[in-house]
């Protein structure tokens, strides 16, 4: 009769611990799948969320100084672009409070005759990291008017907003005094005397003389960055420049362009 025999205690404690490496490396794999997963996903989110906020602000910029009264000789009256709109209101487009804020206003209603009422006042401005939209107001001078109605478009509980700036003027994004580098916002906007056929790499118009038309082409550099709220780590820039539409065109009466 053949004598049996079985592990040894020795061979069993091996044979175990060469299993707990195995399992121990399969949860590693599995743990460091499941945070790049996750990392993934919230990147995704981030880009999106940020892309969107970015079409959203730029595609209503554009808009600014609409009117649907235009027409070749009633340009220099729109009323949504003057500085001596009806009661007063200053409905050019203003960058305010370091940049941070942007406020502009157009026909939303075409009502007729034309009044610009208070729903056709808009705007956007950084404010508790979070980006507010406006949807009503009063002027285009002042983001904290106690008549203008601002509201959070962004879920503070996914995305955290951590930079948000706007300019006329080129953006030296790389902040070496630089604006043709690589990743700068090199547009900026032009001022064009149509009478002395002359024109400024800027939005203010100097020089002119007293009944010269003026036209202001008004582009606007936009920086938004922002990062994920539950993980510090997922981080975006995004840039973008947009053209307002519809030029500023006015008679200089010698000082500047009413």
């Amino acid at each position: 009769m053949k004598k049996q025999t079985g592990f040894t205690l020795i061979e069993i404690m091996i044979a175990l611990l060469l299993g707990l490496i195995v399992v121990g490396a399969t949860i590693s794999i599995y743990i460091a799948t499941v945070g790049s997963s996750a990392s993934t996903i919230r990147s995704s989110r981030l880009n999106h969320d940020l892309e969107s906020v970015m079409t959203l602000m730029a595609n209503d910029i554009r808009r600014a100084g609409y009117w649907e009264g235009a027409a070749d000789n009633e340009d220099d009256n729109n009323p949504f672009t003057n500085t001596d709109a009806t009661a007063g209101a200053v409905t050019n487009v203003n960058i305010l409070e370091n940049g941070t804020c942007i406020l502009y206003s157009y026909d939303a209603d075409n009502p007729s005759p034309i009044t610009i009422v208070n729903n056709e006042f808009y705007g956007f401005k950084l404010q508790n990291n979070t980006i507010m939209m406006r949807l009503s107001g009063s002027s285009t001078t002042n983001c904290n008017d106690a008549n203008d109605t601002w509201q959070n478009f962004i879920d503070n509980n996914q995305l955290t907003i951590t930079a948000l700036q706007f300019s006329f003027a080129p953006i030296d994004v790389n902040g070496d005094g630089d604006t043709t580098d690589p990743g700068d916002l090199p547009a900026t906007s032009r001022c064009w005397n149509q009478t002395q056929k002359t024109s400024t790499n800027q939005l203010a118009c100097t020089g002119g003389a007293n009944g010269d038309y003026i036209i202001q082409n008004r582009i606007v550099n936009i920086r938004l960055s922002g990062r994920v709220s539950a993980d510090q780590a997922v981080t975006k820039t995004l840039l973008g420049t947009t053209e307002i539409r519809n030029n500023r065109i006015c008679v200089w009466d010698g000082a500047n362009c009413p």
